[in-house]
């Protein structure tokens, strides 16, 4: 979990707390102090979802690559005392963030998870599903070109007839356990690097994709989908993901926010103390 504190800080409550001590006001007596600092964790949470929409953030090396909603969303505010507040993520990407990552080889991870599969040769393998936005969508990775999203919103959905848990075909993990298998319909559409113009990459990237829908055919967990396999027996470098610095996120949304906070902290407790 990423916290980072709102108010602890502050000199104006450093003020507040030797007034309170002299005159004995209780914190329900001070109203406008409260409410600034509930408005001053507001403020360092919406400055932090920005960043996590992809905004730059001054302090941060560099925004984003793209706007991430679920890492947006994770973003929340919590009254730990009378004044205090946090603003915390519980996400696993705040923290991937926020400390760095090593460099991570997949092909000695992926390929032996619970949703493995192994091949008639005893090789671990994992089947991959990457999302891919329309040509409009925020919030993706990977965004199709407007010639790509011409021919696969045209196509014969993919649908899932029986899910993995209830499957009746259960085969062998890397693990050991026999696991389900999920059915799906036949005859959905693929797409071929023949149905579109564009460079190799493009061409390797999103050949295959599907148009995908659920099981009630009400596309609610459905959209475009490539599917790649990471094998314990890939190339040497392929399926590398690359080690990341640490971009210290919290520090910079705190220094972004101090004068504003400090303002309206000093202005709340004066009204409260009729000064």
């Amino acid at each position: 979990m990423i916290r980072m504190r709102v108010g602890a800080d502050s000199h104006h409550l450093e003020v507040l707390q030797y007034v309170l001590r002299k005159i004995g006001t209780q914190p329900d007596g001070l109203p406008k102090t409260a409410n600034a600092m509930r408005a001053s964790a507001r403020l360092a949470s919406n400055v932090w979802k920005s960043f996590a929409m992809g905004a730059p953030l001054p302090g941060v090396t560099e925004p984003l690559k793209g706007p991430n909603r679920g890492y947006a969303q994770s973003i929340k505010t919590q009254q730990t005392g009378p004044f205090d507040h946090e603003v915390y993520s519980e996400s696993e990407i705040a923290a991937r963030i926020e400390n760095g990552t090593p460099e991570l080889d997949m092909k000695t991870t992926h390929p032996y998870g619970p949703r493995s599969r192994v091949s008639e040769d005893g090789v671990p393998y994992l089947i991959v599903p990457i999302r891919w936005g329309t040509p409009k969508a925020v919030g993706f990775k990977n965004v199709m070109p407007i010639n790509v999203y011409n021919v696969v919103k045209k196509f014969k959905k993919m649908r899932t007839i029986i899910s993995a848990d209830k499957a009746p075909f259960r085969a062998m993990n890397a693990q050991g356990k026999k696991v389900g298998r999920a059915m799906y319909n036949r005859g959905y559409s693929r797409l071929s690097g023949t149905d579109f113009e564009g460079t190799v990459e493009q061409k390797t990237r999103m050949s295959g994709m599907v148009r995908s829908t659920d099981s009630t055919g009400k596309n609610r967990a459905g959209g475009y989908f490539t599917f790649r396999v990471i094998s314990a027996r890939s190339p040497a470098r392929s399926w590398i993901r690359p080690a990341t610095p640490a971009r210290n996120v919290t520090r910079a949304v705190a220094q972004e926010t101090n004068e504003a906070i400090n303002a309206m902290v000093g202005t709340a407790i004066m009204g409260d103390l009729g000064l």
